[in-house]
């Protein structure tokens, strides 16, 4: 069954969704014409947006910091060191290219959310699944939509991230697995119970200083491996464009198994095409949403385009991935060159997934909202079969999980980029 799922993930992300990826991103960029340019005013409006805070509505640097709580995620630390190992060094090049381009979709995938998005006693709501309904008028697709966030939450949301808290804590602490489990589900339980006021003010707290921890620790390895930095910059970059046939002809080539391992981490870390950050997105006061789609496009840049190259040539300039291909051995040996190092990986390893695990709940929770029109009873059963996957993720091991949540992934890009594509003209 493994090996099914594995070749379905090979066939889905082979050449084809590549191609609609990258033309997706490209379309957008040049119809949008360069979004990119706005991505550091887009970040000093964002760290302003919260001087001004009201009771109505979440705060843009808030809801930024939840958006990157679930993108930060294992994916910028051992989802890099498995593109590396699975995909080799090229993919970290792919990884950029597709953060950059990224940030237009990311910005027309927002923009179009926020357009359309609606209003209760609660404040504002919305997603992909309500433009798909209501604007591009297949309710078929807005409920292929919602379940799979629904079953992506499960996967990439609950159980990947809190297994690899698990696998972090008990690799270097003699902790119970059981005592584990319970404390992630109960402290996810608690934000996931609140409302996304509760989840975004969490994440405004712990994602700043787990990002200045990471980057600080970042520099420090820089340092350590300073001599071979541009060398490693130079293979990454080799290897991104070495068509030369490995296996199988062109399609296995190292730059084509490079490509589809880079943009399908960069769509794991950044998000940027499956649609799911703008379901916290629609929630913001803020009423310009030419400004909150160029904030909402700068996690994209924080997330991939700087955090995840930084953290792949590091990786790439180790030389751990030659001597293991267990992500979490890889990512936590570089890590061990710090003082204190095995603490730091430990924490900031536990602090980025336990903060995505809640706002993956969220995305899930507006999916059932849609189904189910609404009715809170449907919310609380979703919620707590959200806290077993998070239980059992803790005390597994589910290496299959992160194929069926890269697939998962992919399938969310289609109805999604359709809708952009459908509505490309109402687009600014």
């Amino acid at each position: 069954m493994e090996n099914i799922i594995f070749l379905l993930e090979k066939i889905i992300w082979s050449i084809p969704l590549i191609v609609i990826l990258v033309f997706t991103h490209i379309y957008f960029t040049i119809k949008l014409k360069f979004p990119q340019k706005f991505t550091f005013i887009g970040i000093k409006n964002m760290l302003e947006s919260d001087k001004n805070n009201t009771s109505e509505g979440i705060s843009s640097f808030k809801s930024i910091m939840t958006v990157l709580a679930a993108t930060l995620g294992t994916g910028n630390i051992i989802g890099i060191a498995t593109a590396i190992i699975i995909g080799g060094v090229g993919s970290i090049f792919w990884i950029f290219v597709s953060g950059v381009l990224a940030i237009a979709t990311k910005y027309a995938e927002t923009y179009i959310v926020l357009k359309y998005r609606k209003r209760d006693k609660n404040g504002y709501y919305g997603g992909a699944m309500y433009v798909l309904d209501e604007k591009v008028g297949s309710k078929k697709l807005a409920i292929y939509f919602s379940v799979l966030v629904i079953l992506s939450s499960f996967g990439m949301g609950a159980m990947i991230q809190s297994n690899a808290i698990s696998s972090t804590i008990i690799k270097n602490y003699n902790i119970d697995l059981k005592v584990i489990a319970i404390i992630v589900t109960i402290l996810c339980g608690y934000a996931l119970f609140g409302n996304e006021k509760r989840i975004s003010n969490i994440s405004s707290i712990l994602i700043p200083i787990a990002v200045v921890i990471y980057c600080l620790s970042c520099t420090y390895l820089m340092f350590i491996f300073r001599e071979n930095l541009i060398p490693s910059i130079v293979y990454i970059v080799k290897e991104a464009i070495n068509f030369k046939a490995v296996s199988g002809g062109i399609l296995g080539s190292s730059a084509i198994m490079a490509m589809s391992s880079g943009l399908s981490k960069g769509l794991f870390t950044n998000e940027a095409g499956m649609g799911t950050s703008p379901l916290f997105d629609s929630t913001v006061k803020e009423q310009d949403i030419k400004k909150q789609s160029i904030m909402s496009s700068t996690t994209v840049f924080i997330d991939t385009v700087f955090l995840c190259t930084i953290t792949g040539i590091l990786f790439v300039a180790s030389g751990g991935y030659l001597i293991t291909s267990n992500p979490i051995e890889f990512a936590q040996g570089i890590f061990m060159n710090l003082p204190f190092g095995k603490f730091i990986f430990t924490f900031i390893i536990t602090i980025f997934a336990i903060s995505t695990i809640p706002c993956s709940g969220y995305y899930g929770s507006v999916g059932i909202k849609y189904i189910f029109n609404s009715k809170s009873f449907y919310k609380f059963i979703y919620k707590i079969i959200f806290l077993v996957f998070v239980y059992i993720g803790t005390i597994s091991k589910i290496q299959v999980v992160w194929s069926i949540s890269s697939i998962a992934n992919a399938l969310m890009v289609i109805p999604n980029i359709f809708m952009l594509f459908y509505l490309r003209d109402e687009i600014e």
